[in-house]
């Protein structure tokens, strides 16, 4: 009797373990989706790396997102690329040529942009979560789906760090789950104030 009242206590303390720790991934889960939701501006460095079967390339700058005005990036110092309304304008620093195209072009870089899985997440019906641990630090992965026909761009995986509650990396998979696109983000700032003229291009 006594060993059967023992065994009782252990099955109730490992489901109750279960349950706690559950509900808190639950928790964790529902604070990540809200707190990406609730970003209406954000600013952060990037590092982006694109992979094809013949090679890596690599860029890097600064993204600056607006909800109110779209989105800009500063690439590599030498060009700016504005997403606005239904057009993408982009400047050439070194020699001033600008040009425009309309936004349904396949531009890679729009989709190094947090602000892109932002509306994902009010668009898809299902938003897969996991926990990943990378560097002794503990990720949230929101696991999204990319709309479209193109192969390359077909589901992305967004790394929240849970410590600093910041998104910090950004991996893009191929229609067969291979790995097209990383990018890193960091000195990431939220919600800050941005006046209109960041996101035109003169």
């Amino acid at each position: 009797m006594k060993k059967l009242l023992i065994g009782i206590a252990v099955v109730f303390f490992v489901l109750l373990t279960i349950f706690l720790f559950h509900d808190r991934d639950i928790q964790n889960t529902e604070k990540i989706i809200y707190y990406l939701k609730d970003l209406d501006s954000y600013s952060c460095n990037v590092n982006i790396k694109i992979k094809n079967d013949k090679q890596q390339i690599s860029y890097s700058g600064r993204q600056y997102y607006d909800s109110r005005y779209g989105e800009r990036f500063d690439l590599d110092r030498d060009r700016v690329i504005v997403y606005s309304g239904n057009r993408i304008f982009v400047k050439n620093t070194d020699n001033s040529d600008k040009y425009s195209m309309k936004k349904n072009f396949n531009s890679l870089f729009k989709f190094c942009f947090i602000g892109e899985y932002i509306s994902l997440l009010y668009t898809n019906e299902k938003i897969d979560n996991s926990f990943k641990k990378i560097n002794d630090l503990q990720y949230q992965v929101v696991h999204l789906d990319i709309p479209g026909n193109n192969k390359n761009i077909n589901r992305a995986e967004l790394y929240i760090d849970l410590k600093h509650n910041i998104p910090t990396y950004l991996k893009i998979f191929d229609s067969t789950g291979r790995n097209r696109i990383e990018v890193e983000y960091t000195d990431f700032k939220a919600n800050v104030e941005m006046n209109a003229d960041i996101f035109k291009i003169n």
